[in-house]
This record gives C-alpha cells, sequence and structure tokens, in this order.
C-alpha cells in the first residue's frame, strides 16, 4: 500500500536530518537552547495573567527558548479567529528572538508565497518556502512573525540556497501583535492556500493536521527525538 504524503516526508526528514542548515545561522544546542513551554500543563505559567509576564521570567541572557510543537495553549483565548473555531494545539515551534534577528535557509528552497496576515493576532509578514528533499518528497517551511521588510523584494519562485539569508524577526507593531518571535512550521500538503496556513488546529483536527505539520526538531535539531504523529 502506498504511503500518504505525510508519512512519506517524516521517514524522509528522518534520514536526512544532517543536511539541514541552523535557521538562526548556529547550531541550537543544550549550551545555548532551552525547551519553552506555554502549555495548559505549566503550573508555572499559570501563576501569570499573561504568559508574555511568564515568559519575560526566563533567562534570555544565555538561553534562546523555543518550543510548543503538539502543545495544548490556553494563548489563544485573547483572538475570536481561535477561539469560535476551538483552536489549541499548536503545530509548530515558537522560537523567543529579539526584533529584527536574522532568519537562514535551512534547505534549497524557492518562495511559495507570502503575504502580510496583518489580523490581530495572526502571523503578521508571512513567508513559506517550498522544498524538493527526495524523489517525491516535496514540502513547505513556514515562518511567521516577520518583519514587514522581509517581504519586501521577494517574488514567488524565487531561489534561496542553504544558508542564505531569509528575513527578519519583526516587532509586535508588525508582527501580529506577539513578542518577538519566529513562528517555525514544516508543512507537508499546502493545499490550495497561499501565503498562509493554521498554525493552531481544534482537539478534532490535531491527530490530521499534526500528521501534516511534523515536528520542526526534524530541521531545528532541538531538544531533543521529534514528536511523530
Amino acid at each position: 500500500m502506498a504511503l500518504d504524503a505525510g508519512t512519506r516526508l517524516i521517514a524522509a526528514l528522518t534520514r536526512n536530518q544532517q543536511r539541514f542548515s541552523p535557521i538562526l545561522g548556529f547550531p541550537l544546542t543544550t549550551q545555548n537552547a532551552r525547551s519553552l513551554d506555554i502549555s495548559v500543563s505549566n503550573k508555572e505559567l499559570q501563576k501569570y495573567k499573561r504568559h508574555e509576564d511568564y515568559v519575560r521570567t526566563l533567562d534570555h541572557a544565555n538561553f534562546i527558548w523555543l518550543g510548543g510543537y503538539g502543545e495544548e495553549r490556553n494563548i489563544y483565548a485573547q483572538s475570536t479567529s481561535y477561539s469560535q473555531t476551538n483552536r489549541c494545539i499548536h503545530l509548530g515551534v515558537d522560537i523567543t528572538l529579539k526584533f529584527n534577528t536574522p532568519i537562514y535557509t535551512p534547505f534549497l528552497g524557492r518562495v511559495h508565497s507570502f503575504q502580510n496576515n496583518n489580523q490581530p493576532f495572526d502571523y503578521g509578514p508571512t513567508i513559506i518556502l517550498e522544498h524538493d528533499l527526495e524523489e517525491n518528497v516535496h514540502f513547505y517551511t513556514l515562518y511567521g512573525h516577520l518583519s514587514t521588510v522581509s517581504l519586501e523584494n521577494l517574488t514567488v519562485g524565487q531561489t534561496f540556497e542553504v544558508g542564505q539569508l531569509l528575513a527578519y524577526i519583526g516587532d509586535k507593531s508588525e508582527n501580529g501583535g506577539w513578542n518577538p518571535h519566529l513562528h517555525f512550521q514544516i508543512i507537508s500538503d499546502m493545499g490550495e492556500m497561499k501565503g498562509d496556513y493554521p498554525g493552531v488546529a481544534s482537539k478534532i483536527d490535531a491527530p490530521t493536521m499534526l500528521h501534516n505539520c511534523p515536528d520542526p526538531q526534524f530541521i531545528l535539531g532541538f531538544p531533543e527525538k521529534p514528536i511523530i504523529y
């Protein structure tokens, strides 16, 4: 029986993990990074009215904080676009970074689409690249909460080499209203969507959506073995 696209992609990502270049320009390791947990099960987070206040207590001077794949979160209740559809399962990884931090291409790709998703608590400026990993294995990477400058002079089909400068992290005033960070997501099948793709799913849709959006740890190489759905 033929494997579905998501299963083929997960297998190919597993075989090719050593081929990906660091999206921050340097590897993420236990020496410079820590796992970020803003899930409903984080009891420390529950002490704070806003998740941003909790995140500010973390040691950003010495570590980059990232995580969130497959997490159930309640932070999206502030936006009706999430709450009305009961979306609460995170499909990508969030990486806390300073405004204007450069982001680099992890693998040879070309611009599939881009747009400024400028509604409150949306992605803000977003770039989606498409990649050919192996024969008959095609996938996409999404970069959300970028600066508006990152979209200037982009063209659909434009090629980005491995390690090439792709974009910059956006400020809260332009990135959808979030504290500066990168939302990074792998997508197996974009369907007909362009410039946007859900980064959060409902509990009902989560198994299918997580299978279509494999764990970004395959590319990031941190913090542990990728979670497979």
